[in-house]
């Protein structure tokens, strides 16, 4: 027995270091005493040699636990893949072996190319099930189970073909993804100043409305708006450039629906005194334009206010590192395979935000009916180079895909104000004014210039294999953007009276209110529900 024992010793280091790494398992073999002798045959010719190997450290106690309560799970199956073409490096397996777990002092292995009747193995299932870590069979490219695909390793040769694959357009791509997601986000608010606002009843025309005055309220105005969640939708869409999945394109576009935040409030001759504030400039005070006020005027004031965001890019990405490996579940013992891939990303991004706000009196007097309009529109537009990196994590029929951006450009900021007022007088015909109230022809037209912004964005997705080829997946996206104007922040408040239509001839004071650019930052957040198809 003491002699036996040493052969195995031996011919045990000398399968360590001719064995592929990578691959785990366990084999047991109960056979007659001929199998002892054979042993000894083949170990005593390598017995001179192996000798010399260093020897591997002794099983620990949960290894010994683990084996000696093993059971077979599936009987072994005939596995057409080829495996890789053998080396004359020391990692090498000669023809005909096969090394199914972790080789240890003590172990009985088996090196004769086929399974006696009854005899099972214990494997993976495809794509890294939940069955083990030997993976037999399944695509073992870097993306999906592993780097030890035949050939594509370092695409040297191998039945793999590892070249590029310029065919996108005339025929159908070979490998590539799809993936649609339904966003809800929530988005940095636009900032508003007091629009609307009343006072009670018995107060003195002069101070009606009037900011600071005791007893006035702001109804709309002068806090944040449209801070509820953004719904929408994100489509992407990549190729792999080559078959060894080093080197892909991928396009993105994502759009929100139109956020819409409104108010209006209606008061005849009357009733509820409201108006439109503003700092008169000729005075130095606060002021504000009558909507109702008892026998003077009545009328309806509304405000509407929207948002809405989309963006799109391409990006070419390059595989980095990837790996494989094996290791404990979180919620048992049972060791399971996982792979990991790194991929470098540069491209181009494109963000367009656009704003909307309109304010709107429509008013009947002793004198006649007159209807005011404001409006501010902003548009900016983000165009720059996006660079990055992208890390997916598999683990059994889970994925783990984190993100992280930076693109760096220019943003486009185009800010548009137009004003009018319909009069319409006793016994007479409808005329038309430029300018409104908060929009004179001191700051009415279109406004564009450039300004350097930045673009970083973070993203997590954890994704669940449902088929071979699909998954559901659930993440979160973080995107800041500096320098953006909105449209809240346009409004000046300043206001000429003897601008008011009908002007004032000859025109007297400043010209107020008058335009000034007035950026600040903008982000977005929220989660995604969706699918991906990769085939």
């Amino acid at each position: 027995m003491l002699l036996v024992r040493r052969l195995k010793t031996a011919d045990v280091a000398w399968l360590r270091l001719h064995s592929p790494p990578q691959h785990f398992g366990v084999t047991v073999q109960i056979k007659q005493l001929t199998w002892i002798f054979g042993l000894a045959i083949v170990a005593s010719a390598t017995l001179a040699t192996a000798a010399d190997q260093p020897r591997r450290r002794a099983p620990q106690k949960d290894e010994r636990v683990a084996r000696a309560t093993w059971q077979p799970v599936r009987a072994a199956q005939h596995v057409d893949a080829p495996l890789p073409p053998a080396t004359n490096g020391p990692e090498s397996l000669p023809a005909g072996e096969i090394v199914l777990g972790p080789v240890n002092d003590g172990d009985v292995i088996y090196q004769d190319g086929g399974l006696y009747a009854g005899e099972e193995i214990y494997h993976d299932g495809l794509y890294g099930g939940p069955l083990g870590c030997d993976a037999i069979g399944g695509d073992g490219s870097c993306d999906a189970i592993g780097c030890g695909r035949p050939g594509c390793s370092d695409c040297g040769p191998g039945p793999v073909a590892c070249g590029w694959r310029p065919c996108v357009t005339l025929c159908a791509p070979r490998d590539g993804w799809v993936s649609f997601e339904y966003l809800l986000w929530f988005q940095d608010g636009m900032d508003l100043p007091p629009l609307v606002t009343s006072s009670p009843d018995g107060t003195v025309r002069a101070d009606a409305g009037v900011l600071g005055t005791t007893g006035v309220d702001v109804l709309y105005g002068d806090d944040e708006i449209l801070t509820e969640s953004l719904n929408g939708g994100r489509l992407r869409v990549g190729l792999w450039l080559d078959a060894c999945h080093s080197w892909g394109v991928e396009g993105e576009y994502f759009s929100t629906s139109t956020e819409s935040d409104s108010f209006s409030q209606t008061s005849p001759q009357g009733g509820t005194i409201l108006a439109r504030p503003f700092f008169n400039v000729l005075t130095g005070a606060e002021d504000s334009e009558l909507v109702s006020f008892p026998d003077v005027v009545g009328g309806t004031v509304s405000v509407n206010a929207d948002t809405q965001l989309q963006g799109a890019g391409v990006s070419f990405r390059r595989l980095l590192a990837c790996g494989d490996g094996c290791g404990d579940t979180i919620f048992c013992n049972l060791p399971q395979q996982y792979t990991h891939r790194l991929d470098g990303l540069i491209g181009y991004r494109w963000l367009e935000l656009q704003d909307t706000l309109s304010m709107n009196e429509a008013l009947v007097s002793t004198d006649g009916t007159f209807n005011i309009t404001d409006r501010f529109r902003t548009r900016s537009q983000f165009n720059g180079i996006d660079f990055g990196g992208s890390y997916r994590r598999t683990r059994g029929w889970w994925t783990l895909d984190l993100l992280a951006k930076l693109a760096i450009g220019t943003t486009r900021e185009t800010v548009t104000i137009s004003g009018s007022t319909i009069t319409t007088e006793t016994g007479a015909a409808a005329t038309t004014a430029e300018g409104g109230l908060l929009a004179q022809r001191t700051n009415i037209g279109t406004y564009n210039r450039d300004r350097f912004a930045v673009v970083p964005e973070l993203g997590a997705k954890l994704g669940y294999q449902l088929t071979e080829n699909l998954h559901a997946t659930v993440g979160y996206t973080f995107i800041y953007w500096s320098n953006v104007v909105r449209a809240g922040d346009q409004v000046s408040t300043d206001v000429n009276p003897n601008l008011l239509p009908p002007e004032v001839d000859p025109f007297v004071g400043a010209e107020r209110p008058a335009f000034a650019y007035r950026d600040s930052d903008y982000w977005v957040h929220g989660i995604s529900f969706g699918g991906e198809y990769r085939w």
